[in-house]
């Protein structure tokens, strides 16, 4: 039996920061759209955006509708929630494979899905953690017991 340490600790390393940077992302979106709430809070998200659009000196035919980029935060928010809560499941099922050395290959594949998931869900964001948990895969996959060939 190999010892698999090194796929382990990767895995909870990728996993942890994933988790945290995803929910991070999700809790700042969710306060800013939640903010914007109301007539008080929906007038200030507008003249801060609009102030901020003219103090960065973009012109008024580029600038974005405020109401698109208020959505798409939104959005975005929710989908690194859901893709956190997928990925902490993932991780936390290869993680338990993993252990004891159970199923390796299996355990592979849950990572990489974790990986992907991740990052996707998060638009790119969090490539290294993705990264980690996607190293831990190939490690799955590669380190094979050594075989006890006992020759003629």
């Amino acid at each position: 039996m190999i010892k698999r340490t090194g796929e382990i600790v990767l895995a909870i390393i990728g996993l942890i920061f994933s988790v945290l940077t995803q929910a991070a992302i999700a809790i700042i979106g969710l306060l800013m759209t939640s903010g914007s709430k109301g007539k008080e809070g929906l007038t200030t998200y507008y003249n801060n955006y609009y102030q901020t659009m003219t103090e960065w000196e973009i012109p008024k035919s580029d600038i974005p509708d405020p109401d698109r980029v208020l959505n798409f935060v939104q959005t975005l928010s929710w989908t690194t929630l859901t893709g956190g809560l997928i990925t902490l499941a993932l991780g936390g099922f290869g993680i338990y494979y993993i252990m004891k050395n159970k199923k390796p290959a299996f355990a592979g594949y849950l990572f990489l899905a974790a990986g992907i998931v991740s990052l996707l869900s998060t638009a790119l964001i969090t490539f290294i953690p993705a990264l980690l948990l996607i190293v831990a895969a190939i490690l799955c996959f590669v380190r094979k017991p050594k075989s006890t060939f006992s020759g003629l």
